[in-house]
This record gives C-alpha cells, sequence and structure tokens, in this order.
C-alpha cells in the first residue's frame, strides 16, 4: 500500500507520489506506526544496501550500468545507488520482488521502454514469475490508456 506509492516517487517524481498518497489517504488507507530503524542508517549501510540491489536486479549488466550512469555524471551513479536503490528499494518492508512488480506497474505508463526492459527482467531475476509479470503489465491500459498498453505489449516482446 502506502509503502509502494511513497517509493513511485524514484520513476514517476515528487509530485505524482504526492498525488498518489493523497488519493490513498483520502480513501482512508494511513501509515501504520512504522519502525523508522532503517532511516537512521548512514549513506555508506545505504550504498552497500543499494549496490546489492541493484546487481540483484541488473545481474550480469550491473557493472556496465554502473559505469553508464558514472560516465553521464558521477552524481547520477551516486544517487541511484544510495538513495534510489539503498535508502527506497532496499527498505525492509516490502520484498525487493514486490518492489519491481511495482516499478514495471508504474514504468509501463512512463513511455521508458529502456527502463521498463530493465526492470522486467529485474522483477525475473529477483523472483518475480513471468506470469506476474504479465499480469501487471495487463492492467496498463486500465491505469495509464490504450497507447502505453501497446508501448509495454512492444516492450515486453
Amino acid at each position: 500500500g502506502m509503502e509502494v506509492v511513497l517509493q513511485t516517487h524514484l520513476f514517476a517524481g515528487f509530485a505524482r507520489a504526492i498525488n498518489g498518497l493523497a488519493t490513498v489517504t483520502a480513501v482512508g488507507v494511513h501509515c501504520e506506526t512504522p519502525s523508522w530503524g532503517e532511516e537512521e542508517r548512514d549513506l555508506e549501510s545505504w550504498k552497500a544496501a543499494g549496490e546489492k540491489s541493484c546487481e540483484a536486479i541488473y545481474g550480469r549488466v550491473y557493472p556496465k550500468l554502473r559505469d553508464r550512469m558514472g560516465t553521464m555524471h558521477p552524481l547520477l551513479d551516486n544517487m541511484m545507488v544510495e538513495h534510489g536503490y539503498g535508502r527506497v528499494l532496499s527498505r525492509p518492508n516490502l520484498s525487493l520482488r514486490l518492489r519491481e512488480l511495482a516499478v514495471i506497474a508504474v514504468l509501463a505508463g512512463l513511455d521508458c521502454a529502456p527502463q521498463l526492459n530493465s526492470h522486467l527482467r529485474g522483477a525475473v531475476r529477483v523472483g518475480a514469475s513471468e506470469a506476474e509479470v504479465k499480469a501487471v503489465l495487463a492492467q496498463t491500459r486500465m491505469v495509464w490508456g490504450e497507447e502505453a498498453q501497446a508501448q509495454a505489449d512492444a516492450t515486453l516482446e
């Protein structure tokens, strides 16, 4: 619930995540009293957790991804690993499998085929079945519309 919407800022931006959290709250879903112990971690622990999660998702292409991000901008690589994969996607409240399924639900509607393709593969690498991935993508039309569904289907092929 709330954890999935909270992580949405990585892929859809803070504005959409804020609107999503407002909608979820308006229909009566509220943040349970969480244990924020993971928020007390330091930057090095986020980085270590991020490297582990990112490598699990990207598998053998992980070194290439890190090189590419670092070449585009060294801070992009650091932000991706420390914040994206460390502080957010490595949080203990959901499995990496469920997080990746949620990621593909968001990316399917954002016209980001390269990233969607990577996370489709990543979801399977961290334990999602092909049937689960297809089931998530089958919902694209309902949330994002016909064009997004066609793009998601083309990426899946």
